[in-house]
């Protein structure tokens, strides 16, 4: 079968074998609505209140509980106000506050793998001020080691 697909301002042909599935994002499958900024808050806690397969975190949890955050380090992005991290991070702090969850058993890990570990400042810039400034000055943000 020959394809040609479309890029920029040109067409590049291919010859595939009959039995390729070929998919074209937008195209082949429509791309997925996204989540209107104003609604976001919004959507993430519905999500987080009614997990799939499991209970949700407040019958998870409860006074005395030690919970870990492991995030993403820098290098993924997620550094604007809605960003995934800084949005479920908070409505997760709220629902394990409300399972009696005290602040001094929650600790964030920024997850580096092999990159290098994060700054102060660039864990500011992933979690916010808010949150950064809730647990940093208590030593409860650290970032992955991997030496």
């Amino acid at each position: 079968m020959r394809v040609d697909f479309e890029y920029g301002q040109g067409v590049m042909s291919a010859e595939l074998p009959d039995s390729t599935d070929v998919f074209i994002p937008g195209i082949t499958y429509p791309d997925p609505l996204h989540i209107p900024e104003d609604c976001i808050e919004q959507e993430t806690r519905s999500s987080i209140l009614n997990p799939i397969g499991m209970p949700p975190l407040n019958q998870l949890a409860k006074k005395g509980s030690k919970v870990v955050f492991i995030i993403p380090d820098i290098v993924k992005g997620g550094v604007q106000p809605t960003s995934h991290r800084k949005i479920a991070i908070k409505v997760c702090l709220e629902e394990l506050y409300k399972a009696g969850v005290d602040r001094k058993d929650i600790l964030l890990l920024i997850s580096n793998g092999l990159h290098p570990r994060a700054t102060v400042e660039e864990t500011r810039k992933i979690l916010g001020d808010e949150i950064f400034g809730t647990f940093h000055p208590h030593g409860q943000i650290t970032s992955h080691d991997s030496e």
